[in-house]
């Protein structure tokens, strides 16, 4: 259980972290007023990411305990998913504005997320490793 609250606490340290990082680059660049002609938010695509991250995370866990050997083919099954409910969470914002603002905010909370899930499953599957 140890393994799976350092994954957890590794992926909440992450989306601080780039949160952070990533309102100070927005803030630098001076393009804050964006947010305001939209329906989105940084604070909202880090949540999105977040969530669906430990969503990944625990039905990620829940597999390598029942079963272990089947692991691959459900993180690949859960990216798909986690892709498609990006999809449908950022489609309304696609092409708002010529200079891609949303769709660029989006894609780095995405590929943060997304670099956290090959974490999980990384580390899972290395412990599924060590049981045998």
């Amino acid at each position: 259980m140890n393994s799976y609250l350092k994954s957890i606490l590794i992926l909440l340290i992450v989306f601080v972290a780039s949160f952070a990082a990533h309102y100070l680059v927005i803030s630098g660049m001076n393009v804050e007023q964006y947010w305001g002609k939209t329906s989105y938010s940084l604070v909202g695509m880090y949540t999105f990411g977040f969530c669906s991250s430990l969503l990944v995370a625990v039905l990620i866990f829940f597999a390598n305990w029942s079963m272990p050997e089947k692991l691959g083919v459900i993180f690949l099954g859960l990216v798909l998913l986690k892709g498609v409910a990006g999809y449908i969470y950022i489609k309304d914002g696609l092409k708002t504005f010529e200079n891609n603002f949303i769709e660029y905010n989006f894609l780095v909370v995405f590929f943060i997320s997304l670099f956290v899930d090959v974490y999980v499953a990384f580390s899972a599957l290395n412990q599924a490793d060590k049981k045998v």
